[in-house]
């Protein structure tokens, strides 16, 4: 099941996938599609808590970290397992 989030209310270990770009920060989806981070990536998220206020994500191919305004601008949903 997806629900649409922001990733600073996603908890370490979460999984989600990129659904597009807030237009607002429209300067940052340029940074963002050069780090990998295009519609359908799905990542999982390392460490909220970096220095400077970056997030650490995985992406199946390598670690990138996020400033808060890439975080921003990114529109994400979480990948939640189904209750059985």
């Amino acid at each position: 099941m997806l629900v649409q989030t922001n990733i600073k209310e996603l908890s370490m270990g979460s999984v989600a996938t990129v659904v597009g770009f807030d237009k607002v920060y429209g300067g940052y989806i340029g940074k963002l599609l050069a780090k990998g981070l295009t519609p359908g990536t799905t990542f999982t998220v390392l460490n909220l808590t970096l220095p400077g206020s970056e997030i650490a994500i995985m992406l199946p191919e390598k670690i990138v970290k996020l400033s808060k305004p890439e975080v921003d601008a990114l529109c994400i949903e979480e990948i939640k397992e189904e209750e059985v």
